[in-house]
């Protein structure tokens, strides 16, 4: 008994919640009939009050009970639209992320809010130490507050996306999913095909012959994925390692500036620079201010992830960004946000997005 309490004890919140639910399913129990009480709850899942309170707020939010002051819990009517609706969509964001790399349009904003007409849209900016903390704390709080709380990811870390796994809201992954993570619904760029249009675009079209590859100084996992495809079109193309330069390098316009200006004098053909963000792309062509070196001539600066608007500096490079618009992925994103709730909050979606090439207007 001990073994299994503690067993229990491990188990998720949604883990617990989709037991409640087995045992309402087994007993039959239908629209208005009482519920166990916490205690009780807590001893059918050999869990702890706690585990058991969370589970059971759960399935409040999710419209399967519904607790009355002073009475206790009660099953919830099925068809109870308004147990069910999305209250808060919560964005989960770096600010600096925002600021620089523009990766929240407000397009998405106004796709998600089409689709969930009555949610209130909540920014939440991670800070740059503890995240955990900070996540477990917003959780905590949308699963404490009334109405049912949602989530939007971008670029957060593996214990953001595990925590969000446990608390069973619902939630969409901007980007790709962790390793060991797959309970979530993601939507990301198709990193392959990036990779490809980067490579061939350089290497085919521009003939470039060296390559110069800016990555972020935190990577995310559709880096690997790009990166791995990316590396896969050098081999298959006879591009040797002598000719490939990779570095990481923080969002710091002198940092990368100064980092670009030291390796191209290495360099002794026509240079290809592959820049995963627009401010390493920018940065990168602020350094060719050489007589040397001059854009479009001998070199040529491809950013792969552009999102947002349209800005004047990219002018200057080709890039590569989303072939649907920003609204059409909110929208996206606030039907599957819909989806996760009809489905039980199981989230088993995935959305390569399409992307295309925007050619250098210079």
């Amino acid at each position: 008994m001990k073994t299994e309490r503690r067993k229990n004890a491990r188990l998720s919140i949604t883990e617990l919640a989709a037991l409640i639910e087995s045992d309402i399913k087994s007993r039959r129990l239908s629209t208005g009939d009482p519920y166990l009480g916490l205690s009780e709850t807590a001893r059918m899942l050999k869990t702890s009050n706690a585990g058991a309170n969370s589970a059971l707020q759960l399935l409040v939010k999710k419209g399967v009970l519904e607790r009355k002051q002073r009475r206790g819990t009660f099953i919830s009517d099925p068809g109870n639209e308004n147990a069910q609706m999305i209250r808060r969509v919560h964005f989960l964001l770096s600010e600096d992320f925002l600021k620089k790399e523009g990766v929240l349009a407000d397009g998405q904003v106004i796709g998600i809010q089409s689709e969930l007409s009555r949610a209130e849209i909540q920014f939440n900016f991670l800070p740059q130490h503890d995240q955990r903390e900070y996540v477990e704390k917003t959780v905590t709080e949308a699963l404490s507050t009334d109405g049912l709380d949602a989530f939007v990811l971008y670029s957060t870390s593996l214990d953001a996306q595990r925590i969000l796994v446990e608390s069973g809201l619902p939630t969409v992954v901007v980007g790709s999913l962790y390793p060991s993570v797959t309970e979530l619904p993601w939507i990301d760029q198709d990193q392959k095909a990036v990779a490809q249009m980067s490579f061939e675009h350089l290497h085919l079209e521009k003939q470039c012959q060296q390559f110069l590859v800016l990555m972020r100084e935190r990577a995310y996992p559709g880096d690997f994925l790009y990166l791995d495809s990316l590396q896969e079109c050098f081999s298959k193309n006879n591009i040797s390692q002598e000719n490939i330069f990779y570095r990481s390098l923080p969002s710091d316009h002198s940092a990368i500036q100064a980092e670009v200006s030291r390796l191209l004098p290495r360099f002794q053909s026509t240079i290809g620079i592959i820049a995963r963000s627009m401010p390493l792309g920018i940065a990168a062509k602020a350094s060719l201010d050489s007589v040397t070196y001059r854009l479009q001539n001998n070199v040529f600066v491809m950013v792969t992830n552009v999102f947002g608007k349209e800005r004047d500096e990219l002018r200057d490079f080709s890039y590569i960004r989303p072939q649907p618009t920003p609204e059409e992925v909110g929208i996206y994103i606030g039907k599957v946000l819909k989806q996760f709730v009809l489905d039980g909050f199981s989230g088993n979606t995935a959305w390569q997005v399409p992307v295309k090439l925007i050619p250098a207007q210079q």
